[in-house]
């Protein structure tokens, strides 16, 4: 099982959207929220998300096909 750590950038069109539980559970994986800061504009969260490499790169395209801007992070 491979872990990718992300940070996600929501615009405000999405922060009412359960955006983590629908990756998670469409694309098989498991997050672990670390931080999360959401307003009414915006949200902005970093999470690891653990799976396949298959199931990992389809959930990516997954969240930037939505608008959710997606950066990978170090995992320290």
């Amino acid at each position: 099982m491979a872990t990718l750590r992300v940070r996600l950038l929501f615009p405000a069109e999405l922060v009412r959207e359960p955006i983590i539980y629908s990756v998670a559970t469409r694309h098989h994986l498991i997050p672990n929220l670390r931080k999360a800061r959401v307003t009414e504009r915006s949200g902005e969260a970093i999470l690891d998300l653990s799976g396949d490499e298959e199931s990992l790169r389809q959930g990516i395209e997954y969240l930037t096909g939505l608008g959710v801007k997606v950066k990978p992070l170090p995992i320290e």
